[in-house]
Order: structure tokens, then C-alpha cells, then sequence
């Protein structure tokens, strides 16, 4: 099959109905509202697309869907439970009062989503075109519009921002090239340009969870066949070398970061977050309930006042700040999630679910807080949505 430049085909392949673009849109609002035009917006873009969504589940819940898989709805729940010890010592500070409101409203939501819109994996694969389009948004914002500088960045300054969508949308386009489909030229456009975003923005997360995933993918996803596989690692190692090409027009300070993430060399950043990780380490063992959601700020304080701080690691900062449980129950969550993910990597959309999860949770590891991680709760979400414990994903042959 020669590959196909018919539009026409390649966006019905990546068409996703409302419902999921608005579940998309929720997870990718932090990033748009900041920008130049939806900055004007005159309502709170997050709290406008969280209402929309609520509305749609309701409305979904009302004509009769429900969680396939109710042990996959019992154990996220049961995670967010793990929560609450966090919340109920959280310290008198604004930034911990926002952190507690907002895990229990849109990282749940974000988390919940899916058990009510992914019915199948046809809808798996709408929910991730709905993501892809929001990161290709996200991505043509930075690449044609974004601030000149040392380092690509959306137009609202955000170089981990324009990382993570681009870094995100790269992966997703590469796993679906290993399978042929209309449109492939579009797809490998889109999948080039994303590289590059990610490459120029000097945002070191994106890439390694990039890697990551996709050798993952060859090495544990079970591709549709040897042609697959070796589209994918012919892919892959097609887009190292015209990445590493483009390298050379990459900003001073994007190509700088990239050189010495290639050559094992610790920079500022790489330090400041060992140097959390080590603090919040040290503290475990004399808090097993945690310091409460914020505390990393007001009691390891690296940063010195500021109030917003945050160690860059999922696991150390739940662990830190909720707790032994929390901790615990975060590692099963995510190693279940990535088990139900693994399991359905027979078809193209769980390929792709498996591919984003791990660039997710990779990403969870290197940056960000807890709540800047909507877009991996919802594949959480989505992971165990279908999944039934020793049974396989729910509905595999649907």
C-alpha cells in the first residue's frame, strides 16, 4: 500500500465527536487560556470546559452509560481516597487550599471522564484524536506564533507546556504509523512538525518520555504483526536522525539543554530536582501520613517563600504530602493502569493508549505538580476503563 496524501480520509480517521472534544479540551485548558487570544476569554476557560463536561456526563449517565469495568471505577476511586489524609493536614496556605480544591474537582473529573465516554475501543481512539488535536493546536501555536527566545515557547511563555503537547502528539503520530492507514503523508507532517516543537522547546521531559515510550512499545506492546514492528522501529530510528539534523537549527538555549541531556550532563534543573527528591526521602519515615497537600512548600521550602513549590515527582510528592498509602496506592493505580493499557495493545488505539500513558507518567516523574497532570489522569482513566482484573481488558473484541 503506497502511502496516501487524501485529507479528506485522514481527518475522518481523526475526526472525535463533541463530547470528547470537550474532555479534551478540559485537559488541555491550563495551556490555551494563557494564550493570545483565549486570554481575553471573559469566563475562566478550565471552569467553562469543566462545566461543559460534567453536563455531558450527566446527560451520558442519564441515557443509560455506564463504567464497564466497575473494578477499574473502585480502584480509582479508591486512590482519590488516599487523598483525603492530605487534605485534612494541609497548611494554612493559599497555593494548598487551590491544590486540594482542584485534585478533588478537575483531576477527578479528568480521572472519571473516561469511565462514562469510553465505551469500547472506538471510543478509545476518539478520545485520543480529541488529545492529539488539542496538543496540534498547542503545538502550531508555538511553532508559528510562539515568543522568540533561547528556547521555543507557546505564545504565553511555555516551553514545558509546548514539550509536553508536542512530545505527546509525536508519540501518538508514530505508533500510528505503524499501521497503514489513509492519509499517512498528513500523519507523517504532523508527526515532523511535533518533533521539531518538542526539540526547540529544550524541554528535556518530553524527550525522554518520548523515548521511553516508544521503545516500551517495541519491546513490550504486541503490534499487529512483524511489518508493524518494524515500521515502528524503522520510524523511530528514521526520526533520530532528522531530529538530530535539525538539531542544528534549533534556538541557542533549546540545542545547549538538548546537548547535554545527550551526553548524561546535570544542569541546574537536574540538580534542583534531585535535591527535592533527596528532601522529601529524608522525611518520610518521621510523617507516614504525610505533611498534608502543600507541604513540600511551607516545610522543605528549597525555594525559599516562594509559594508554590513542588518537588517535580509524582511519587515523592504524594508520598511527602499524603502519605505512606497515598504513595502505595499510587504505584499500584499506575502499574494497574499501564497492565490494562499492555493488554489491549492488540489494536492500533491500545497501542496508542499505551504509548501516551507511559510518556505521561514519564513526564509525572520529571515535572510538574500533581494537578498539572490531567492529561495522564485521564488515560489512567481510560486504561482502567477497560479493565478486569486476570480477565483482560473489557471488551477486547468490541
Amino acid at each position: 500500500m503506497r502511502p496516501s496524501l487524501d485529507l479528506g480520509a485522514w481527518a475522518r480517521r481523526q475526526g472525535a465527536p463533541p463530547r470528547f472534544l470537550i474532555l479534551a479540551g478540559f485537559l488541555f485548558a491550563g495551556e490555551l487560556k494563557a494564550g493570545p487570544f483565549l486570554a481575553r476569554f471573559p469566563a475562566d476557560l478550565t471552569l467553562v470546559s469543566g462545566f461543559l463536561l460534567a453536563a455531558v456526563l450527566i446527560a451520558r449517565w442519564i441515557r443509560g452509560a455506564r463504567a464497564g469495568a466497575v473494578a477499574g471505577l473502585a480502584l480509582a476511586g479508591l486512590w482519590f481516597l488516599t487523598f483525603l489524609p492530605g487534605a485534612g493536614q494541609a497548611p494554612d496556605t493559599p497555593y494548598a487550599f487551590q491544590k486540594v480544591c482542584t485534585i478533588f474537582t478537575f483531576s477527578l473529573l479528568a480521572s472519571l471522564a473516561p469511565f462514562v465516554l469510553v465505551q469500547d475501543r472506538h471510543d478509545l481512539r476518539r478520545l485520543l484524536n480529541g488529545m492529539a488535536l488539542f496538543c496540534l493546536a498547542i503545538t502550531l501555536g508555538g511553532l508559528l506564533g510562539g515568543k522568540a527566545g533561547p528556547r521555543l515557547e507557546t505564545a504565553a511563555g511555555g516551553t514545558i507546556a509546548l514539550g509536553r503537547a508536542a512530545g505527546l502528539l509525536f508519540t501518538l503520530g508514530m505508533v500510528q504509523l505503524s499501521e497503514p492507514g489513509p492519509g499517512e503523508l498528513a500523519t507523517l507532517a504532523v508527526t515532523a512538525a511535533a518533533g521539531v516543537a518538542a526539540l526547540f522547546s529544550g524541554a528535556r521531559g518530553p524527550m525522554l518520555g518520548a523515548v521511553l515510550a516508544l521503545a516500551l512499545g517495541l519491546l513490550l506492546g504486541r503490534p499487529g504483526g512483524a511489518r508493524s514492528r518494524f515500521r515502528l522501529a524503522a520510524g523511530s530510528g528514521v526520526a533520530v536522525a532528522c531530529l538530530a539534523g535539525a538539531l542544528a537549527l534549533a534556538p541557542a538555549g533549546s540545542r545547549n539543554r538538548t546537548e547535554a541531556f545527550l551526553h548524561g550532563r546535570f544542569g541546574a534543573s537536574e540538580r534542583y530536582r534531585a535535591e527535592a527528591v533527596r528532601a522529601c526521602w529524608a522525611r518520610l519515615g518521621e510523617h507516614p501520613w504525610g505533611l498534608g497537600w502543600g507541604g513540600f512548600a511551607t516545610t522543605v521550602d528549597l525555594d525559599r517563600g516562594v509559594a508554590r513549590q513542588y518537588p517535580h515527582n509524582l511519587l515523592a510528592e504524594v508520598t511527602l504530602e499524603s502519605g505512606w498509602v497515598c504513595g502505595a496506592g499510587t504505584v499500584l493505580v499506575l502499574a494497574a493502569a499501564l497492565g490494562a493499557a499492555w493488554a489491549q495493545t492488540r489494536h492500533l488505539p491500545g497501542r496508542m493508549l499505551f504509548a501516551g500513558l507511559v510518556f505521561c507518567v514519564v513526564n509525572a516523574m520529571v515535572s510538574g505538580d500533581l494537578n498539572d497532570n490531567r492529561p495522564m489522569f485521564s488515560l489512567v482513566g481510560a486504561a482502567l476503563a477497560r479493565w478486569r482484573p486476570r480477565l483482560g481488558p473489557a471488551g477486547e473484541g468490541a
